[in-house]
């Protein structure tokens, strides 16, 4: 199990930032209690950073364009505490889900074939991953330059930090700029943390899961493929029904994964069903007031590579999101069409024929239901829900062009 994860870039980096967060599986009272330390780190890093930015809109209201941006960063604070909230009154089950993970999915008990899909899944992981995290930690980097950048040539009075503090203290005097210029950062870095790390890990399960489901009809395929070349030698009774007795005991086993599986994403629904939700509304609604800030808004140019990263993480995000419960569905839905495809309909109908065919429908008929994950059961998630989120986010961003044409033409 050590060994498989340590083997893959995405599940070892996966992990690590759920171990940041203070969400993860401890081994032992002192790996539980840094659990517990990281745990309460998150919460005040959210806390301190949740009162600047409400802080921050109170003084800043009546200026259109600061609200649009400062709303941004009090929706990724929003988004973020409702992942870990939920996670953690889910935790003990969300636990049991990652043991299960580990135990079933994360090793190398498997044939050449069956490494080869698991090595198609880690690589769209790795992929997927590394560029999330790329966006999402020059998003964050952006906080830093910008003030950095615009400071430059001002007097100690005039410096300004990442986010206003509005207190009446000079905050761009030394040390108070320098202790909290680095408090800020850490505080926009941990919740780049948190808000990738939920997102990394349920779109790894997701393709893992996949994958599960490609191995499963693999290994039906290849059960077939066995019987039917047998074909030429099944010439008497006895040997037919040795054939269906062999034929269904393998078969046995394919419908316990099946079955299994079945059971694992009914608990990845229970778990993760109110994130998704919560995660396509963020999305439809942060899409639209970065993409307000990055093409209508009158940005400061050293803010625009951040918003551009920004924007980038936020599409790459909604796909990957996507794309993993799309082929969550598909290869679920696929697994009933690998099973009827077996010889079944030259078994003998004696009775292990017909008990071998009440497992075939045990297989298929799950199958006419795809596993998928939804949106606390509102709406299924799939490709159909990238292109849903993105036309939402124009109807909003027009209404935000209007609403700043109409600002426009009042001051004018």
């Amino acid at each position: 199990m050590r060994l498989a994860q340590t083997e893959d870039i995405s599940i070892g980096w996966a992990c690590l930032l759920m171990k940041s967060v203070g969400l993860w599986l401890a081994a032992d009272d002192a790996e539980q209690r840094r659990r517990s330390a990281a745990l309460i780190y998150t919460i005040s890093a959210i806390s301190i950073a949740t009162c600047i930015a409400f802080r921050d809109i109170y003084f800043s209201w009546g200026n259109f364009n600061d609200c649009v941006y400062i709303s941004c960063n009090i929706l990724y604070l929003m988004i973020v505490l409702f992942k870990i909230c939920v996670l953690y009154i889910n935790k003990i089950e969300f636990f049991h889900l990652v043991r299960y993970t580990q135990k079933n999915f994360w090793h190398s008990n498997y044939d050449f074939q069956e490494k080869l899909i698991l090595a198609d899944c880690k690589r769209i992981c790795s992929v997927f991953i590394i560029v999330l995290s790329f966006c999402t930690q020059g998003t964050c980097a952006g906080y830093m330059v910008t003030p950095i950048l615009t400071n430059i040539g001002k007097n100690e009075s005039d410096r300004i930090l990442p986010f206003n503090m509005w207190v009446d203290f000079p905050t761009g005097n030394s040390p108070y700029f320098e202790i909290l210029f680095i408090i800020q950062i850490l505080c926009v870095y941990h919740v780049g943390v948190c808000y990738i790390c939920f997102d990394n890990f349920l779109c790894l399960i997701n393709l893992h899961v996949t994958s599960q489901f490609r191995i499963l009809q693999y290994r039906l395929d290849n059960l077939n493929k066995i019987m039917e070349a047998q074909a030429d030698n099944l010439v008497t009774e006895e040997t037919m029904s040795t054939y269906t007795k062999k034929y269904l005991t393998r078969l046995r086993s394919c419908v316990q994964h099946h079955q299994s599986l079945i059971e694992y994403c009914k608990h990845l629904e229970n778990i993760f069903t109110m994130i998704v939700l919560g995660q396509v509304l963020f999305l439809s609604l942060i899409l639209c007031l970065v993409g307000y800030q990055l093409f209508l808004a009158d940005t400061p140019p050293s803010r625009n590579v951040s918003l551009c990263l920004n924007f980038a993480d936020i599409l790459c995000q909604l796909f990957m999101f996507t794309y993993s419960c799309d082929g969550l569905m598909r290869q679920s839905a696929n697994v009933g069409r690998a099973t009827f495809s077996g010889p079944w309909a030259a078994m003998p109908m004696n009775k292990v024929g017909k008990v071998l065919r009440k497992n075939i429908l045990i297989a298929i008929l799950p199958s006419s239901r795809p596993c998928c994950l939804t949106g606390s059961g509102f709406f299924t998630v799939s490709l159909e829900t990238y292109t849903g989120v993105l036309s939402t986010a124009m109807s909003y961003f027009t209404l935000l062009r209007q609403k700043s044409l109409d600002e426009e033409g009042n001051y004018s």
